[in-house]
């Protein structure tokens, strides 16, 4: 489902092999297989702004840089991602899976 028309190239860990591949579309499914429940305006605001983070550091941001940025308590940023920031936003937004993350 590349680009939302053919099947998600995903590596080990469920993180996009390409980052080209990256679309909404892609971030929507990959919410689906991760039961993250259908995508909110919060969870848009996050997954924009990592996103944006990332073309300018290339690196994923800490929570609390992400809090600051969306207006969003650190809480509700754990709402939306259980699983993580790493496991959760970053995946969506098709960064790569950050060094060291277990």
């Amino acid at each position: 489902m590349a680009n939302g028309t053919t099947a998600l190239k995903l590596d080990q860990e469920g993180y996009l092999a390409e980052s080209a591949d990256w679309s909404t579309k892609v971030a929507a499914e990959l919410a689906r297989r991760n039961d993250l429940g259908p995508l909110t305006d919060d969870h848009w605001r996050i997954i924009e702004f990592v996103r944006r983070y990332f073309a300018e550091t290339g690196s994923g941001p800490p929570v609390v840089k992400i809090a600051r940025a969306t207006g969003l308590s650190s809480g509700r940023i754990c709402e939306l991602f259980p699983c993580g920031i790493a496991r959760g936003a970053y995946r969506l937004a098709g960064l790569p899976r950050p060094e060291g993350c277990l």
